[in-house]
């Protein structure tokens, strides 16, 4: 906490978010705090976080004067500001958060070719079949009957396409975007010359249209970060264009054999012996590589495609099938060598082990601290922040933990948690130094 308020000016950042509430007894600012501590410290509901708000130590660990006898405010208090925040005020905790530490040149070496990536993929915290808001999107579900029947019901959920800085240390949040309900899609213009008429969509968004509008604000606002990385999803031409006018590279895992350019390039690697073959003793795997660049085989995107693949046999077992991956590589990656390639692409992973499961497992966000659009939000960027701070300080200065943390990342983190948990609950004399 106190490296946060030194480093970053944590307690000026939470202090200049704002809400609409007229008057309001608790300031936004002490909601804030108290939002983003309760991330901080896996307080795992508002329920339970209801008893530390009359609680001395943890009042002044928010900076509140306490007064005997006397409580911050109630739970309800802090669930109506979060969905009265100014989500952009909210935000810029976090933004600065990352701004600063590429001020610091924490990022400066660069991964693999000195190159910083960011991961996109999307995420849905929880769905429910019965309570929902304006901004649920929704669709439909077969449910069996305990006496064998079937019945669709409408299931409500929230999704977010959400870009994470991967590194060899690092797995920072960026942004989230999430997506939007047919009711609230942006019109799209259709038809020609003078009979160009707005047409409303008739479907929830798709992921891949929250990523466009992710990707171009991440490039605006990190205009340092030079590769994006995604899954099969994302390979095909109208999001290499989009990426390509922002001047980004692209690292896409490629699945559909059927589809240029990977088709071409399998033709073309039909009879050929791997061109590479590394090895990893680190990890105890031989890799053979096959590199086919420049193809323009894909009709829908203009430039030069250049497509990797990789073969994966674990030594240790050495009686599995190997693991394929093919790769779609342009713009500034690549220039990276074929097994750098299928590194990055292996660690889009990260997205979903260090980031979607620590965030489900010990953050609690699947569990619906407050279902309003904007309150949902609010609270992801505050827990998400917190989340940052964590893993800043924890590879910046903890050396031990940085330098050490061996092969289970999730591992290693929880534990460090539960380390400052249990020093905190024995520290119940501690006077917090708030200034």
């Amino acid at each position: 906490m106190a490296y946060g308020r030194k480093v970053f000016d944590l307690g000026s950042w939470l202090g200049r978010v704002e809400d609409s509430r007229r008057a309001p007894r608790t300031s936004p600012r002490l909601i804030a705090a108290t939002v983003f501590y309760t991330g901080l410290l896996r307080i795992r509901s508002f329920n339970a976080l209801e008893p530390r708000l009359g609680e001395e130590p943890f009042l002044r660990l928010l900076g509140a004067a306490p007064e005997t006898g006397r409580r911050l405010c109630s739970v309800d208090t802090v669930g109506r500001s979060l969905c009265r925040m100014d989500v952009l005020s909210v935000r810029a905790v976090l933004v600065a958060m990352i701004a600063k530490a590429e001020r610091n040149k924490v990022f400066r070496e660069g991964w693999h070719g000195a190159l910083r990536y960011v991961a996109i993929d999307g995420w849905e915290p929880f769905c429910s079949r019965h309570r929902h808001c304006p901004q649920c999107l929704q669709r439909r579900v077969r449910v069996q009957a305990k006496d064998g029947s079937t019945t669709v019901v409408v299931e409500y959920y929230h999704r977010y396409a959400v870009a994470l800085l991967i590194d060899e240390r690092f797995d920072l949040v960026v942004d989230f975007e999430p997506l939007l309900p047919k009711d609230l899609r942006p019109s799209t213009p259709k038809g020609k010359g003078t009979t160009v008429r707005l047409v409303k969509a008739s479907l929830d968004e798709g992921e891949q249209t929250a990523a466009t509008r992710l990707i171009k604000r991440v490039n605006e606002t990190f205009p340092w970060i030079d590769v994006v990385v995604t899954d099969a999803l994302y390979a095909n031409g109208p999001f290499l264009a989009t990426l390509d006018s922002l001047g980004l590279g692209a690292v896409l895992v490629a699945r559909k054999e059927n589809e240029e350019p990977l088709r071409e390039a399998l033709h073309l690697w039909a009879d050929q012996a791997p061109h590479k073959v590394v090895e990893d003793p680190k990890a105890r795997e031989r890799i053979a590589l096959w590199d086919c660049r420049d193809l323009q085989t894909l009709m829908s995107y203009k430039g030069k495609i250049r497509c990797v693949r990789g073969s994966v046999t674990r030594l240790r077992h050495p009686e599995e099938a190997p693991s394929t991956w093919c790769m779609l590589v342009t713009g500034k990656a690549a220039r990276l060598a074929p097994e750098k390639v299928l590194a990055v692409a292996r660690a889009r992973w990260h997205i979903e082990n260090t980031a979607f499961h620590q965030w489900t497992t010990r953050w609690r966000l699947g569990h619906v601290f407050r279902h309003h659009p904007d309150g949902l939000r609010s609270l992801f960027w505050l827990f998400l922040a917190a989340f940052d701070l964590l893993t800043l300080f924890q590879y910046l200065q903890l050396r031990s933990y940085g330098r050490d943390r061996g092969r289970d990342v999730t591992r290693t983190i929880s534990r460090l948690i539960d380390q400052m948990l249990d020093e905190l609950a024995s520290s119940q004399g501690l006077r917090w130094d708030t200034s």
